[in-house]
């Protein structure tokens, strides 16, 4: 993803997103292998994001995470996206977004869930099917035989999102983005997590 060479250390933490109403929380399984919860290695970017890398004798996980303003005024927006080199044939890349102890009532949408109180709103979320496919027939950010095998990728229960993604072939690549955002009660921050995952990559990466 990155040179590490010319980025500087900083001690690996968890990629938990701090938000108003609780931490989100992130799972990843890739073949089998449930992933720790702190990365090997965590470097800082230019940016303020930080890159976070995992390795195992089968994928070598990279996670870049930072914060990007939204072209919605009042929101503050944190993405983290995944990407996954397969050294071997892989059979499963999960990932699951989870808020810690959220209010009682989530309302959802394809791939994204948000909750409120009287003190702030919060919305997390990520591609939906559609745009899996979409992504995988144009061959951007998923490998293109996914795009017959995404029917039940995206799974919502309440605060917490499941990608539940097919198998990276050996050689490939695939990634996964999810955002965090959040406002003022009133405010509207669901806008903000449907991102062009392209563009906050290169913002992430300045």
């Amino acid at each position: 993803m990155l040179d590490t060479e010319v980025l500087s250390r900083t001690p690996p933490r968890a990629l938990d997103v701090v938000t108003p109403l609780g931490d989100v929380r992130f799972a990843v399984r890739i073949g089998g292998w449930d992933v720790p919860a702190k990365p090997e290695h965590t470097w800082e970017l230019g940016s303020g994001a930080r890159l976070c890398r995992w390795r195992h004798r089968s994928v070598r996980l990279d996670v870049l995470a930072g914060t990007t303003a939204p072209e919605q005024p009042g929101v503050t927006r944190e993405t983290v996206v995944f990407r996954v080199l397969a050294r071997e044939a892989l059979s499963e890349f999960v990932v699951q977004a989870e808020l810690a102890g959220p209010p009682a009532d989530a309302r959802g949408g394809e791939g994204v869930f948000t909750v409120e109180t009287a003190e702030a709103v919060v919305s997390v979320g990520g591609p939906g099917v559609e745009a899996l496919r979409r992504c995988s027939r144009e061959g951007r950010h998923v490998p293109p035989y996914w795009s017959g095998k995404l029917a039940d990728a995206v799974e919502l229960d309440g605060a917490r999102i499941t990608w539940q993604l097919p198998g990276v072939e050996r050689g490939d690549y695939a990634e996964l983005w999810v955002s965090v955002a959040w406002s003022e009660a009133g405010g509207d921050p669901g806008r903000a997590v449907d991102i062009d995952p392209a563009r906050v990559l290169r913002e992430l990466t300045q």
